[in-house]
């Protein structure tokens, strides 16, 4: 498989040819084959030029050059006469495209193990919900397509009806964030591709959560002219730690659209103080939360950096690197620290507004766990004494999520779902007495990495909740999770129902075996991929390295001809209906 990348510089509004991108046959649409046309996009732009602008495209405004499971998606969205948008999405190496609930982390250039995405030309880390994908089996050629970058918004193609409103997004979801903060907005824009007005009610929002969300700056009155669009904010400021929903509800027309919300507040505790009469405190105390400084920790250096930025971008205010000797959580207890790289491999640093001192001191830690699906602190609670060149004491706290309970609820049991329509999913209660609400989550696939915000929402009902009509030929999972009074969740309990859809791909990677050089000529025999991808192999490609010289034919070997005496360097591509498959490791080869 092809993999496609694009510099983080590229603008939206840069244009690749499928030419220059290396697609052939299947791989591109060509001039005799138009451009697929159609779609939804509704994003905040993270180009960082733009970070934040709003951006809305459907129908022919929105052109798929690229929709299989072997490639990905590469689409090009018209947002106005001077905006553009891109949407890159590409498999794990040798993997189909598939829903699910991902972790993505930037760009990948070889043996990736996760998709890889790119909007307006940014790659995308964190969390990454496919909700919705459905191929032809006899090709691979993606049908149905959606996904939520959470913070961002949504994408999707082939899942709405012509000459309707069209909703910019069916589903929002909210970053991660902490109580007390401002709130964090999206937008909604609503369409009218029909040829009549429509009639609109007011949005509004409703459920459990639903003091954790405001809609505010409507532009949508009480008729929506054909042609024309309006919008509104979705804002989110949670009440309560842990998963937090609702459903924003607007009568559109003779019918009800919900749009289901979703966020997620951090747990605990979160702050960093510092104070001393050392140089860099220099008798001041300074003191950060959650609740008035941009708090963020990332890996890098062989530790962990805890930073708080000013909330209106103006720069750190206070910032600790904590490291270990080891890759694991610092244990909890007290212990010297000391220069990076030096003593017992205990270090700690703390910057007060980009003045700091590596130094040595004590820790001790009351506190220190690890996220198991990030690698990120998860939990961090430590106090610190440091000691620069003036022998004047640096004192401080380092807090992250930290908290009393740490104990995450039992998950449901016995979770069930019906064999007929309409569905209803039931299950036992968490036998943890703390446990306080239960999620319900409908995920399309197994089910795998699902969390509180995957897949769509379901309104739970004691200890049952119905299930909606979903498209057949499809499997689904039903995710359950045990919510605490502290905001701590289960694992998933899970139950599904469906059948797999047949997924095909391009090959996988042939091994040349032997080459035989003949005046002007390479005769070149080769194993097939061990993965056919579901689909018979119609022919290979055997090719100089940059493709200068080609043959195709049925099965090894293959003989090409016409190459200058020297050395060449050759290898062999597999080809199904579904495309192109995984090239073949190139060989060095002596024509005379």
């Amino acid at each position: 498989m092809q993999r496609f990348t694009r510099a983080a510089a590229m603008t939206a509004a840069t244009f690749l040819t499928a030419s220059a991108l290396g697609f052939t046959g299947l791989e591109a649409a060509s001039a005799a084959t138009p451009t697929p046309t159609g779609g939804v996009l509704q994003i905040l732009s993270p180009l960082y030029s733009e970070r934040g602008l709003p951006q809305f495209a459907d129908g022919a405004n929105v052109q798929r050059y690229i929709a299989d499971t072997t490639r990905g998606i590469d689409a090009r969205m018209t947002v106005s006469s001077t905006s553009s948008a891109t949407f890159t999405l590409t498999p794990p190496d040798g993997k189909p495209l598939t829903t699910g609930t991902y972790r993505l982390v930037g760009t990948q250039a070889y043996g990736a193990k996760v998709p890889t995405l790119q909007l307006n030309g940014e790659y995308i880390y964190g969390d990454f919900h496919i909700l919705d994908l459905a191929s032809d089996p006899t090709n691979g050629v993606i049908t149905r397509f959606d996904a939520v970058v959470p913070g961002i918004g949504e994408f999707r193609f082939g899942e709405d009806a012509s000459g309707s409103v069209v909703l910019g997004s069916r589903n929002i979801v909210f970053a991660k964030t902490f109580i007390g903060l401002p709130k964090t907005m999206q937008v909604e824009t609503l369409h009218n591709t029909g040829t009549a007005a429509v009639a609109l009610g007011a949005p509004s929002v409703a459920g459990v959560n639903a003091t954790s969300f405001s809609v505010s700056n409507s532009t949508c009155k009480a008729t929506l002219a054909a042609g024309a669009t309006c919008t509104f904010n979705v804002g989110f400021a949670p009440k309560t730690a842990g998963p937090v929903s609702a459903a924003l509800n607007m009568k559109v027309g003779t019918a009800t659209k919900t749009i289901p919300l979703a966020g997620s507040a951090y747990l605990g505790t979160t702050g960093i103080t510092s104070s001393g009469k050392d140089i860099v405190d220099k008798g001041v105390t300074t003191k950060v939360s959650s609740a008035n400084t941009a708090m963020t920790v990332g890996s890098g250096a062989g530790g962990w950096t805890f930073n708080a930025d000013n909330l209106d971008g103006s720069g750190s205010v206070l910032r600790v690197f904590v490291e270990g000797p080891g890759d694991g959580a610092i244990p909890v207890g007290t212990r010297k620290t000391y220069i990076s790289g030096q003593g017992n491999g205990y270090s700690l640093l703390t910057t007060v507004r980009s003045s700091g001192c590596d130094t040595t001191g004590t820790e001790t830690v009351k506190q220190f766990t690890l996220d198991p699906a990030t690698g990120l602190p998860d939990t961090v609670d430590l106090s610190f004494t440091q000691y620069c060149i003036d022998k004047n004491a640096q004192t401080g706290t380092l807090q992250w999520q930290a908290r009393a309970d740490l104990t995450a609820p039992a998950a449901p049991t016995a979770v069930t779902v019906s064999a007929t329509s309409p569905r209803k999913v039931t299950w036992k209660a968490s036998t943890s007495k703390d446990a306080q609400s239960v999620v319900a989550r409908l995920v399309q696939g197994t089910g795998a990495g699902a969390t509180p915000q995957s897949g769509t929402p379901l309104i739970v009902s004691g200890t049952s909740a119905t299930v909606p009509a979903v498209p057949s030929g499809q499997q689904y999972t039903v995710a359950l999770f045990a919510v605490d009074a502290t905001g701590n969740v289960s694992k998933p309990a899970a139950a599904r129902f469906g059948t797999p859809p047949v997924t095909v791909t391009a090959p996988g990677r042939p091994t040349i075996t032997s080459t035989t050089s003949g005046t002007g000529s390479v005769t070149v025999s080769f194993t097939a991929p061990a993965n056919d991808g579901g689909l018979p192999i119609t022919s290979y490609v055997l090719s100089t390295l940059y493709g200068s010289r080609q043959v195709t034919g049925p099965s090894s070997p293959l003989t090409l001809t016409g190459l200058p005496a020297g050395n060449n360097m050759v290898r062999v591509i597999p080809v199904n209906a579904a495309g192109q498959g995984q090239v073949s490791y190139a060989v060095t080869v002596t024509v005379s």
